[in-house]
């Protein structure tokens, strides 16, 4: 049988596989295959032996499903090549692996036994001892697959995307509200808004006939995917209370399954946010994708979903819901298995010992300047392309070969011969050749060589032995997403999306290495990866320097330059170009030419008015850009954001009109429009669902001591029977109260349908002040202040009438 591995799931039996293949003219097709996982035990001997009495007895034999055990040699991390023996302990039913992992380490006291292979998920378990993947085109003859060629093409999935209707009950949707449609959005995955058709079930008789019309609607559809928003958090366990208060089965399953979530809700930290995650319902045979809890769908598409599934070779169902710093820790132990190195269950490898000096030294992060605050045009942006997944791969970063003790670096300078190439199998010939130079040694004692790399500005250096792990993980997905966009036709289109879940992949992978849960993270290895980041930039900034240009500002991988003695833009264009490619061939890494802004401005801090580190906006060939103002913050209202899309406007108008884009009047016409704005508000022209902010709940009503909007938001959600959890959001419109009472000063936006605009009162001083704030960040590098804005007029200043034909010279 031929075909596309579309996903694999545990069988009902615990000691075996359902692995769902698509295969042309057939469909998907399901394969069971006898398949027993093992965990892996290292200790003493005698302590290994008393270990394995105790699982022999009938008891624990019986109550963990303990199958056969035996001894093996393996590795047991990425910086030993010796063999170590372990218990290796198979199980009679998959199920069982944690439980028995638990009391097997509790057994020990926590500390006498270390644990290895006991939470990577099965699925990817499975992928890599049958050496296949997600989406792999293959043939199955009865015993093993064997991979066939493949032409880049995706199979035809069908997919079906579920909405849901319920009838309106405060404005909030929940388990006790009654569904009164759904409706099925049947198409091909890739397809055209043309080939999508729909189908209408509604709930107008019982529950029975209404449960009984859906499963014989998704029958007769036989989708391949079945695509919901929040189906997790809500909508899944609707479909199953109705099924089972009418006793009426219901399987949206390809094998006959209960709705059942795999894992409950829970809330969790991130990057200092806090987040709610859904419990989990996946499907047998089918892949159900909740795409309000899916952020690798909405970053990267179905065909990102894939392409991460393939390379981590994980479930697409169990990935969509992972973030993109879990898929890289899955790829990391998928390559970790496929060198034969264990996974352990527990991080345990503390910190290097260092000096005060050599933390401070070591420490530091990437590198930031302070921009250069104000309103320029015909500025360049280059960026290095994924600059720290590079120096991974081409610095040979990894935690088993920093400070290895093989090598000792040399003091000559580094040239671009010393770096490894990104692709794999190229960097595997130069390890051969090297092990072949007779000068690189043996390992048996320390080697000074020109491989070995100083890390700069550390007492560190890097293996020039050994193919690091990170950057055997890390380049494939390198040269993989540069494939990809050389594919692009259109910013946005499928193939945009698909390398942009690979960008995600690389965007964390840095942060893993110092992550302190990541299984193969190593502090040392983040320092390192910082150390040459800095290098790097500063190398850059002297060479453009050197070269004439002004950098107005750098940010860890990019730079900003201009040059005011250039004025034709296609010379400036392509000296920036000729810049670039010198720096690549200087570095090893690809600087790219990002865009030529026709205008660009820096923002100063409100605190003390230097430049700010990362607020800026900018027009230029690829339209506008703009980062760390109001307009990209999810909390802004609609309002405040479409004011600023308005001060774009007058702005870029004025470039394709030939205005001076530096005139007061133009200024003076972003001060009017907001002045004009704010007169709407206060005539109460302005819809509310426009001034609608949204706010991340942090924590619970009762947590909070300080009475916030976010806090009173809370408290009528309450009041209306509704619950929020910490990690959750909440979306309110601010209002003006005389009184105490911290519900009245928001209306939550599911009450708007059934508020008339004259019931209620809007916090005009509120919504001024964040419209104000809005225009600052346009009009403060022109040099407006806050009463400037606030009054709409901007006081004259010597410069204002200095001659344009001679510089302004204040000694004169």
């Amino acid at each position: 049988m031929d075909g596309w591995i579309i996903d694999a799931q545990l069988g009902d039996d615990g000691i075996t596989m359902d692995v769902w293949m698509f295969v042309e003219r057939s469909g998907v097709q399901r394969i069971i295959i006898p398949w027993a996982a093992a965990i892996h035990v290292h200790a003493t001997k005698q302590r290994l032996e008393h270990l394995m009495n105790w699982l022999e007895c009938a008891e624990i034999t019986q109550r963990f499903a303990v199958g056969s055990m035996r001894y093996i040699r393996r590795r047991l991390s990425l910086d030993q090549y010796e063999m170590h023996d372990v218990l290796e302990i198979g199980m009679a039913d998959n199920r069982l692996i944690r439980s028995l992992a638990e009391h097997i380490e509790s057994r020990g006291d926590y500390h006498r036994y270390t644990l290895y292979s006991v939470d990577a998920h099965l699925a990817q378990r499975f992928f890599v001892e049958y050496h296949v993947a997600p989406f792999q085109y293959v043939k199955w003859d009865g015993i093993c697959f064997s991979p066939l060629e493949e032409n880049g093409a995706w199979p035809e999935l069908k997919q079906m995307e579920m909405e849901f209707c319920y009838e309106d009950s405060n404005g909030f949707d929940t388990l006790d509200s009654r569904l009164e449609e759904v409706v099925l959005k049947t198409g091909i995955v890739g397809g055209t808004s043309e080939q999508i058709r729909s189908i209408r079930i509604k709930n107008n008789t019982s529950d029975g006939a209404f449960v009984q019309a859906l499963q014989h609607a998704i029958k007769d559809v036989n989708p391949d995917l079945v695509l919901t928003q929040g189906g997790d958090s809500l909508h899944l366990s609707v479909l199953q209370r109705l099924s089972d208060a009418a006793k009426t089965p219901l399987s949206l399953s390809r094998k006959p399954s209960r709705l059942e979530a795999r894992t409950a809700s829970r809330t969790v930290h991130s990057y200092g946010q806090v987040k709610r995650k859904d419990g989990y319902f996946p499907m047998h045979g089918r892949m159900h994708i909740d795409l309000r809890s899916s952020f690798i769908v909405r970053e990267g598409g179905l065909l990102g979903l894939f392409e991460l599934a393939r390379h981590s070779r994980q479930s697409p169902q169990d990935i969509s819901r992972l973030s993109p710093g879990s898929v890289i820790s899955a790829i990391q132990i998928r390559t970790a298995m496929e060198d034969g190195v264990l996974v352990p269950w527990k991080k345990n490898r503390p910190e290097d010992t260092k000096t005060a000096w050599e933390l401070m030294m070591a420490d530091r992060g990437g590198l930031y300047l302070d921009s250069k605050a104000g309103f320029y045009t015909d500025v360049v942006e280059l960026d290095f392309a994924s600059l720290f997944p590079n120096i991974i791969a081409t610095r040979n970063i990894s935690p088993e070969t920093l400070n290895c003790a093989c090598c000792q670096p040399s003091k000559v300078d580094l040239k671009a011969d010393h770096l490894l190439p990104l692709n794999v199998e190229l960097a595997r010939k130069e390890f051969r050749r090297r092990h072949l130079d007779e000068n690189i040694g043996t390992g048996l004692f320390p080697v000074t060589h020109s491989w070995a790399l100083p890390v700069p500005g550390l007492s560190s250096h890097t293996c020039g032995r050994v193919h690091g792990f990170l950057g055997r993980v890390v380049a494939p997905i390198i040269e993989r997403r540069g494939q990809l966009k050389n594919h692009v036709v259109t910013k946005g289109d499928a193939i945009d999306k698909q390398q942009n879940a690979l960008k995600w992949l690389l965007v964390t992978c840095f942060g893993y290495t110092g992550y302190k849960n990541a299984r193969f993270g190593r502090i040392e290895a983040h320092e390192a990866i910082c150390a040459w980041s800095r290098e790097i930039l500063l190398q850059t900034i002297a060479m453009a320097e050197d070269e004439g240009w002004t950098v107005l500002h750098a940010i860890v991988d990019c730079v900003w330059i201009e040059n005011k003695a250039i004025t034709d833009r296609e010379e400036k264009r392509r000296l920036a170009l000729d810049f670039a490619r010198r720096v690549t061939q200087e570095i090893g890494i690809p600087l790219e030419y990002e865009d030529m802004y026709h205008f660009i401005g820096f923002l100063p801090s409100r605190m003390h008015g230097a430049g700010s580190l990362t607020k800026y906006w900018a027009y230029g060939d690829n339209g506008l850009k703009m980062r760390g103002i109001e307009s990209r913050q999810h909390s802004t209202c609609q309002w405040v954001k479409s004011l600023q899309n308005m001060a774009f406007e007058i702005l870029i108008d004025c470039i394709r009109d030939g205005i001076d884009i530096h005139s007061r009047g133009v200024q003076n016409t972003i001060s009017s429009m907001l002045h004009n704005e704010l007169g709407r508000l206060e005539r109460n022209g302005i819809d509310m669902e426009d001034l609608v902010v949204k706010r991340r709940v942090s924590k619970t009503i009762d947590q909070f001591t300080v009475s916030t909007l976010t806090h009173a938001a809370l408290l009528r959600a309450a009041q209306l029977g509704h619950e929020i959890h910490p990690g959750g959001k909440v979306k309110f419109v601010v209002l003006k109260t005389r009184g105490e009472d911290p519900t009245e000063r928001v209306i939550l936006l599911e009450e708007l349908p059934r508020t008339a605009k004259t019931d209620v009162n809007v916090d005009q001083k509120h919504y001024r002040e964040l419209a104000r704030r809005a225009i600052w960040a346009i009009l403060a590098p022109f040099g407006w202040s806050d009463e400037e804005i606030r009054v709409g007029l901007k006081a004259a200043t010597l410069f204002d009438f200095a001659s344009t034909d001679e510089p302004f010279n204040s000694a004169t």
